[in-house]
């Protein structure tokens, strides 16, 4: 499973209440794109046939056969970066994420993916 930080959840829960349908709830989607990594997609839903529902960090999620595997590891935060307020993706399984691509630069402490500056200045 991944990992909702509590600002994120915090967003969620008040789209949630916004929504007004207490029988939807939050489709996560996360599916693989070359060259680029990953694309990622949210909304709020019913659960289909084929779908996991679970709940992370009071949130009721659902994900698709696909995101549940792409999502493994991952971490959702919402913070501002250059200058807005945003929900990023922290996920280990994505091409794209690196040193230089995350949010967090060289940052552990943000980025469970990214070696620690130290480790890349050689």
């Amino acid at each position: 499973m991944f990992v909702i930080t509590d600002s994120a959840a915090a967003q969620f829960k008040a789209s949630a209440a916004t929504e007004g349908d207490e029988k939807l709830s939050l489709r996560i989607s996360a599916r693989k794109s070359n060259p680029v990594g990953m694309t990622y997609n949210m909304g709020f839903d019913a659960q289909g046939e084929s779908d996991v529902l679970c709940e992370i960090s009071g949130v009721k999620v659902i994900l698709d056969p696909e995101t549940a595997e792409n999502t493994e590891g991952m971490v959702i935060d919402f913070r501002e970066f250059e200058g807005v307020e945003q929900f990023i993706f922290l996920n280990p399984n994505d091409s794209k994420e690196n040193c230089e691509t995350s949010p967090d630069g060289c940052d552990p402490e943000g980025n469970p993916t990214c070696k620690s500056c130290s480790e890349t200045q050689d």
